[in-house]
């Protein structure tokens, strides 16, 4: 057994470096919704769903056990609320700067993962919680500054509602089986997802269309960046399973600190990409929205 001082310290740690790998994803998710023939979000659902499968390598080791129906619900409805969230998700990077959408998605994900925790799953928060996420929340106002656009505010705030719901639900799974398990399982959930996905025919016709005439390069990034994701996640997920789902989730405002320095870093290489992360008057806003995240911080863990 892991005493609760380093399981806090593995947590936390784990969860920094999940959210520095997710937000080199996220950015390359940007590039491909908007630059590459993959155009429609739906169709890269289906591929990040479906990548899922690699977790079927798993079963010639022979650590995966037979699911019970408490497992087979859960995964299932892991999986489906995961596939409708990045759909949401992606069709907001589509539309509008990443570091508006992530900061926007996290914040309503804090929040809901607190409500669905405490709701679901009677999660006792640290008495600092409540001002902490005043100041999470806060930073994420500042670096939006009120001028979404009211579709992709809709779809951030959406894709952040249903991640909070889906912290909770892997916390649910973690609690009922081994970190194993719960973690082939809910794979499987996402394929499962993507999968139904099919049963729409003009989302089926675009999936056929646009996989003839995807390159192998543009196969290789998505690929690549799956697994880079894939090696977050499962930060992330083992975070959740010796920590608490609600400040794990709450921390996922790294995301956005480093969406923000790899934009700086990134931007005059890509600059078509990433130019309107940097119009006049808009540092200043993110420079402020890290200095409450911050304090957030140093709130919530002193």
């Amino acid at each position: 057994m892991i005493s609760g001082d380093i399981a806090f310290a593995l947590s936390i740690g784990l969860v920094v470096f999940g959210q520095l790998l997710s937000a080199a994803s996220v950015l390359i998710d940007k590039y491909v919704v908007t630059q590459t023939t993959i155009t429609r979000p739906s169709v890269y659902v289906f591929y990040v769903g479906m990548t899922s499968s690699v977790a079927l390598l798993l079963l010639p080791l022979g650590v995966v056990h037979t699911p019970d129906s408490t497992t087979i619900l859960l995964a299932l409805a892991i999986g489906f609320v995961f596939i409708v969230s990045i759909r949401y998700l992606f069709r907001a990077l589509k539309h509008a700067n990443a570091t508006d959408v992530v900061a926007w998605l996290t914040a309503v994900s804090a929040l809901t993962t607190f409500a669905f925790g405490s709701l679901i799953i009677n999660e006792t928060l640290p008495k600092s919680f409540p001002v902490a996420m005043v100041l999470f929340i806060t930073g994420m106002l500042f670096v939006g500054h009120f001028r979404f656009q009211a579709r992709s505010l809709m779809q951030a705030t959406i894709a952040g509602a249903l991640f909070g719901l889906s912290a909770v639900l892997l916390k649910m799974l973690f609690s009922h089986t081994n970190f194993i398990d719960g973690f082939f399982w809910s794979r499987m959930g996402n394929v499962a997802g993507a999968l139904s996905l099919l049963a729409f025919p003009s989302i089926r016709e675009h999936i056929f269309h646009i996989s003839r005439k995807t390159t192998r390069h543009l196969g290789a990034l998505i690929i690549a960046n799956r697994a880079l994701n894939g090696i977050a996640f499962l930060c992330i997920l083992y975070a959740i399973r010796v920590g608490s789902v609600s400040i794990v989730n709450s921390l996922s405002s790294l995301q956005f600190v480093f969406i923000f320095l790899l934009i700086f870093l990134l931007a005059k290489y890509v600059p078509k990409l990433y130019e309107h992360e940097f119009r006049h008057g808009h540092i200043l806003h993110k420079v402020i929205a890290m200095a409450f995240i911050s304090l957030g911080f140093l709130t919530l863990f002193l």
